[in-house]
């Protein structure tokens, strides 16, 4: 099965380019844990998700320091926002590099084996049933509901086969990103960093080199430690003035709008030994690359790609076949950070034209 669904508090005032289904209702949590800011909950119905799929929440909003946690329960949540009589799973909480977690969240966790935990989504073990994921949030600088924000929740089979490919008239290329290879970075960390090394050239712009430090501290998970997890990624894109969202995508209709739109996408793939013709790599258990066209030779696509696994910035830009693109990438999960509207030409991130 597959399942989408979009919130904004405002959607008229979220410039993203993909259909938002319904306004976000944000119901205020009274807490005697909080002196300051507020803290706010809202949920969304899930449909009954069978077994072997992948269920991906995203939050970005362009509060300053906001602070978010995902919860799947069945059942409505205590007055306090965290506690629920069938609690299923808890991720664990999103805030800002080197803050500390507000007390009203709770410590990651799976409660049974329905539904099992993966540090930045949830797998299915066993079919899931009349259940709700909801997400608590902190403002810490704001007594009102967010103002500009996206909610996503997505579900798909964790693997899939017989992905359509797109056509010739599907062809477009973006401006190439600045090309920043994260292999250029202090050797403990340079083979880690391909998530906010691949966010930096997709959402910075011009600005992507001199972001790039920023965005790598941002992404370092203090839980796990790892620089990969997807929502760390979307969160620094959202304190450098760009809506996003983490989608597991299916086919590539949603990528191709996006790239419409004028936004790179960035894929989260995986291939065997030597699947991946021309890739700085053999194989791959998880990567992120950045997506920013498709273009056609007679009967032969291809994925325009900036890869951040590169040895050097002069060989970041890639040309994959892309049925071995897409493979790599849909086949299983099909994990992608999309963003909204780019800034103006010219504009830093954390600036409006």
């Amino acid at each position: 099965m597959r399942f989408i669904k979009r919130l904004a508090t405002h959607l008229q005032s979220v410039d993203f380019p993909l259909p938002i289904h319904a306004p976000a209702d944000w119901q205020r949590i009274e807490s005697a844990e909080i002196n300051q800011g507020s803290l706010w909950r809202t949920s969304i119905a899930l449909p009954e998700v069978p077994e072997a799929h992948i269920i991906v929440p995203s939050l970005s909003c362009l509060e300053e320091a906001y602070q978010y946690q995902w919860i799947v329960s069945r059942g409505a949540l205590s007055g306090s926002g965290s506690g629920s009589a069938e609690n299923l799973s808890a991720l664990a909480p999103i805030t800002p590099a080197g803050s500390t977690a507000h007390p009203i969240f709770v410590v990651a966790h799976d409660a049974q084996v329905t539904l099992l935990g993966k540090i930045d989504c949830w797998h299915t073990e066993s079919p899931l049933t009349e259940s709700r994921a909801h997400v608590l949030l902190w403002l810490p600088n704001s007594s009102s509901p967010p103002r500009q924000d996206l909610l996503t929740i997505t579900v798909r089979p964790i693997d899939l086969e017989d992905i359509q490919l797109p056509h010739a008239e599907d062809s477009i290329s973006l401006s190439m990103p600045r090309a920043i290879s994260q292999m250029q970075a202090e050797p403990g960390i340079a083979k880690r960093i391909c998530s906010p090394t691949a966010t930096a050239m997709a959402v910075a712009g011009n600005q992507a080199l001199e972001q790039w430090p920023r965005a790598v501290t941002a992404c370092l998970d203090p839980h796990t430690k790892a620089y990969g997890k997807w929502p760390l990624a979307i969160y620094w894109a959202s304190q450098n003035a760009r809506i996003g969202a983490i989608e597991a995508l299916v086919d590539w209709q949603a990528a191709l709008t996006v790239l419409n739109n004028g936004s790179p996408v960035v894929c989260s793939i995986r291939f065997g030994k030597d699947d991946l013709p021309g890739a700085p790599m053999q194989q791959t258990g998880g990567h992120l690359v950045v997506l920013y066209g498709l273009e056609f030779e007679r009967e032969h696509g291809y994925a325009l790609v900036m890869d951040p696994g590169a040895a050097s910035a002069a060989e970041v830009a890639r040309r994959y076949p892309l049925k071995a693109f897409s493979d790599a990438w849909l086949s299983h999960r099909g994990g992608a950070y999309l963003f909204s509207t780019p800034l103006a030409s010219g504009s830093r991130p954390g600036e409006t034209a």
